[in-house]
């Protein structure tokens, strides 16, 4: 008998928007600040894209500087307070003047009040007194705040997370995508009725009980033809599907679109527009490409690639008039007059790093950390914490502790972290030593070649 034949259904098959936001309602509940540990962005402890933006809006704040009024920064989505915090450490360094940081206002926006409490407590944020203040909302309500009163807006990484449906075109049709939820009770040791009704209701109290069961759900998927014409901006939307390719899945982010129509209500005349980063298919080209992901799953989180072509459309159609996206790291190069690559990105064009224990990636990854150290400097101090996982030897964890305790408070402060291409180059020798060879990463600094890519937009 299959292992699908125990599985047992936890609700019909629903759009994939409505089951994902339910889901990861129940995420987000279950996590609390705890989100940190599954998962972590280009803002989390790195500091090159807050100062980028920092950098950003200090130029066109500069423009205006003869206004009397306070400015208002708006961070949709707040994390664990690295960026805002970055954002105005760096801003307070470079207005040397004192034109535009002591009018800044920080309004950290957040729908988990334990979140906003950790995000203000962040290090970096605290040497701001004064500076920034939560709020507790969600980023399609916010209608606590007046229209045409903020500067400025970003978010990072929330895109992906906010309602997405998905679209399937096949010989002048279209389909959309249903999925539906099944678990295995028997792995997961759940009261199967009394568990499906706090699944279905929410209930987080109950379903903290079983802190691991979304990462046991299945999802079985089917598509069923529709119309679109009662959709968000339906003729922007077909206009889009005629020019991709039949049979490939397109994600529809209508919660982003949602996020884009707030951000035009809120921004002032005259304002510094919206910023948003995350990641997903840059353009019709990636769109189209086959096989390309379109779903991820993190520890049960259900997150969508960003349609950014879309976007980019529906902006223009909400009344944006400058709609602007560039890859993430050409941005943040851009700034540091360089070009750059993610740690991470490094490590894997290391040849033996894909067949590698988890504990001798580990070992690996420090080891490169540490060669990069010798010429990396950061504007912070910090102590990497980097604990061994469960099941590791003992002569690797007591490898991984004397290597941790080698690295510098003033080093690179994240294992998802920006290098550039000459603090890289620096180092090519210790990298050698350690098995890199530069044919295989110095490519990378030419820029995106996968169909999902890192990818900032600014709408004003």
């Amino acid at each position: 008998m299959s292992s699908e034949a125990h599985l047992l259904s936890l609700g019909d098959f629903k759009p994939a928007d409505e089951w994902q936001t339910h889901v990861n309602e129940i995420f987000y509940g279950i996590q609390g600040s705890g989100i940190h540990d599954y998962f972590q962005t280009y803002v989390s402890k790195d500091h090159r894209l807050a100062h980028a933006l920092a950098e950003n809006y200090f130029e066109q704040a500069l423009k205006q500087a003869n206004s009397v009024q306070s400015r208002f920064v708006m961070e949709w989505g707040v994390g664990n307070g690295n960026l805002a915090g970055c954002f105005l450490s760096h801003l307070q360094s470079i207005d040397t003047e004192g034109k535009i940081y002591p009018k800044t206002r920080y309004i950290l926006c957040d729908f988990s009040m334990e979140i906003l409490n950790g995000a203000s407590d962040n290090t970096r944020l605290k040497n701001h007194p004064g500076k920034f203040f939560k709020v507790q909302i969600d980023a399609n309500h916010t209608d606590c705040f007046r229209g045409q009163t903020i500067d400025k807006i970003i978010s990072n990484e929330i895109w992906d997370d906010l309602s997405t449906k998905v679209l399937l075109k096949k010989e002048d049709s279209l389909y959309e995508e249903y999925i539906q939820p099944l678990i295995d009770p028997a792995t997961t040791g759940i009261d199967s009725d009394a568990f499906i009704k706090s699944f279905n209701e929410k209930n987080l109290n109950s379903l903290k009980n079983y802190p691991n069961f979304l990462q046991s759900i299945t999802w079985e998927r089917t598509y069923q033809r529709i119309t679109i014409d009662d959709w968000p901006q339906a003729e922007v939307l077909q206009k889009h599907i005629n020019l991709l390719a039949d049979e490939i899945p397109i994600p529809v982010n209508i919660g982003a679109l949602a996020t884009i129509k707030r951000a035009r209500h809120l921004l002032r005349e005259g304002g510094l527009g919206y910023t948003s980063m995350d990641y997903g298919m840059y353009s019709t080209q990636e769109l189209n490409f086959l096989e390309r992901p379109y779903f991820n799953l993190y520890g049960g989180q259900y997150t969508f690639m960003v349609n950014f072509e879309l976007l980019s459309q529906w902006a223009v159609a909400e009344g944006f008039s400058s709609v602007e996206k560039e890859y993430q790291h050409s941005y943040v190069g851009r700034h540091l007059q360089d070009r750059v690559i993610s740690l991470v990105e490094l490590i894997q064009t290391h040849r033996d790093a894909p067949n590698m224990s988890s504990w001798d990636r580990d070992i690996l990854m420090l080891e490169t950390l540490n060669a990069l150290n010798k010429v990396y400097k950061s504007h912070y101090q910090s102590r990497m914490e980097y604990t061994s996982i469960g099941g590791t030897p003992s002569s690797q964890q007591q490898q991984i502790k004397e290597l941790v305790d080698q690295l510098n408070i003033d080093g690179v402060p994240d294992t998802v972290a920006y290098v550039t291409e000459k603090e890289v180059r620096q180092v090519s020798s210790d990298l050698a030593l350690l098995g890199y060879h530069d044919q295989r990463y110095i490519p990378l600094f030419q820029g995106p070649t996968e169909p999902i890519s890192f990818v900032i937009m600014n709408l004003c």
